[in-house]
Formats: C-alpha cells, sequence, structure tokens
C-alpha cells in the first residue's frame, strides 16, 4: 500500500494489487484514527467512486488537490504499477 501523497490531515494511497486490475485512481484516507474507510478517486474523470469516511468537505477538497497534480499522481499511480519504487509527495 504505497503512500503516494499527503496534505495536511489527507493521506493519498494506491493498493498495489488495485494498481494491476484498475484504471488510474487513489485511495485517500485522514492520517489519524482507526477503523477508517478509504475513499476512492479516480484520477482521469476526478469522480469519487467510493466515499469512505471522509466528510463532505474533505471529499470536495481532494478532487480538486488532484486535479492541481494530476501529472505527477498520475506518473506515480503507474509507476506502482509497474513496480517501482515512488516518493510520498507532499501538496501544497
Amino acid at each position: 500500500m504505497p503512500k503516494i501523497a499527503v496534505y495536511k490531515f489527507l493521506t493519498f494511497f494506491i493498493f498495489a494489487f488495485d494498481a494491476l486490475n484498475e484504471p488510474p485512481h487513489l485511495h485517500i484516507v485522514k492520517e489519524k484514527g482507526n477503523r477508517q474507510r478509504s475513499a476512492k478517486i479516480w484520477l482521469e474523470s476526478l469522480k469519487v467512486s467510493e466515499k469512505g469516511t471522509l466528510t463532505e468537505k474533505e471529499l470536495k477538497q481532494a478532487p480538486s488537490l488532484i486535479k492541481e497534480n494530476k501529472k505527477i499522481l498520475i506518473d506515480a499511480f503507474y509507476k506502482v504499477k509497474n513496480g517501482q519504487k515512488v516518493t510520498t509527495i507532499k501538496l501544497k
């Protein structure tokens, strides 16, 4: 489960198995807390596929962060898919 990016309290990651079988997407959770379900957002369309335990405000913020950093996040997705190492990106 490579951690791709962080923004304040949000962590963006990929399940390596998903990268092999699904189009580019990211899972997002809050950094703190247990028993979280990740939200899932498709990178191309920026559509929320699963809400997880994020609030509506967080669900609105995540796609705009992805849009601003789309190229580097898609590149990171394909690195994971190809078995390459990724470095966690700090989003601004």
